[in-house]
């Protein structure tokens, strides 16, 4: 086997290493008891993470009731899209545990829709932000910013990373 191709492979196994590996902890995440998705049926937006938006950039009522729609869209798209990508998922773990996981076409097609899936979310995210951001006003747009490099940054004192808190 050559160097090409024992790279090809290692770069799969750790593919799907991470894969399962998320898949499992979103497993047990959605399992544990007391859970409640609060994403869902909820009569308005007024979340903390809205409220916190509310508060920290100073939002005008009907900025507020923009943003709030543009969020009840993204969660409604990327909902649709988690559900597509745990199909893929689904498929290429099927796949791999089948009879027909040593056919590289197949693996790299799967590998390819998986792929494809996931950049579909990434898209849905930067146009969401993208969004927001124009119905800010500079000062606005610049405080949002930082909340969101301080919400997605991954620290050893903040953990996940992903609340909208310092």
């Amino acid at each position: 086997m050559n160097i090409e191709q024992k790279f090809k492979w290692t770069m799969a196994g750790l593919i799907i290493m991470v894969l399962l590996n998320a898949l499992l902890l979103a497993t047990m995440w959605f399992q544990k008891p007391g859970f409640v998705d609060r994403r869902i049926d909820r009569p308005d937006d007024r979340s903390p993470v809205h409220q916190r938006l509310e508060q920290r950039l100073g939002l005008s009522s009907e900025q507020s009731q923009k943003i709030s729609s543009l969020r009840r869209a993204h969660f409604m798209e990327m909902r649709i899209h988690r559900r597509s990508l745990d199909q893929k998922r689904q498929q290429y773990l099927t796949f791999i545990m089948s009879d027909e996981a040593d056919d590289p076409q197949k693996r790299d097609s799967l590998l390819s829709e998986l792929t494809q899936q996931f950049s579909l979310v990434e898209q849905a995210m930067y146009q969401h932000m993208t969004d927001m951001k124009q119905i800010l006003n500079d000062d606005q747009q610049e405080a949002f910013r930082e909340m969101m490099k301080n919400a997605f940054s991954r620290s050893p004192q903040r953990g996940s990373g992903h609340r909208l808190h310092n």
